[in-house]
């Protein structure tokens, strides 16, 4: 299969069927198995589990983690905070150079609101979503899938959701019995 540049590709089926496996080797995270997988390089892919890994450091290490060395103003991060629904975190918590123990002082959702800021100000080229917005209710599903469609990134994701068909061109449905299905989705 081929994703376009800048679509979507969904990938949905039982639990136990493979998805997230599937995702680990598209990402180079699982090297294990047969077949071959031709992707761009590792480091134009950016990775964003169900649980968001967060760093220790401040909030602007946070949300520019990977690339923490970008020069990215304090205004352009708090609209993307914005537009991501968490205006008031940096204020919360004293300003975007703030060291708490990220992981423990903010929800999951939070987290994966953290996530897609992340993704929104580092710019990958491509973007691996496992249930990455599983923590979140379906209005803030949408919001940050229609601030993904509104980049040029090119995105794989894993979720449950039939909501999730309406962001995405492709859908891969794998079933228990090992099979495959790939088919357009049309809205």
């Amino acid at each position: 299969m081929e994703i376009t540049s800048g679509n979507g590709l969904l990938i949905m089926g039982a639990s136990g069927s493979g998805k997230s496996s599937i995702l680990r080797a598209i990402a180079g995270l699982w090297n294990s198995g047969t077949g071959a997988i031709y992707r761009p390089k590792l480091n134009e892919i950016l990775f964003l589990p169900q649980k968001p890994y967060m760093v220790l450091g401040s909030l602007r290490q946070q949300l520019l983690y990977p690339q923490t060395n970008l020069d990215i103003s304090d205004v352009e991060i708090q609209q993307v905070l914005e537009r991501v629904n968490l205006p008031k975190l940096a204020e919360r918590f004293g300003g975007l150079d703030a060291v708490e123990n990220w992981s423990q002082v903010l929800s999951v959702g939070e987290q994966q609101r953290v996530a897609f800021a992340r993704l929104l100000l580092t710019k990958p080229n491509y973007v691996i979503l496992d249930e990455a917005t599983s923590a979140l209710d379906v209005p803030s599903e949408e919001l940050l899938y229609q601030q993904l469609q509104g980049t040029s990134t090119t995105f794989i994701s894993v979720g449950h959701r039939p909501t999730l068909k309406n962001y995405h061109q492709q859908l891969l449905e794998i079933t228990t019995d090992e099979s495959w299905e790939l088919k357009p989705i049309v809205t």
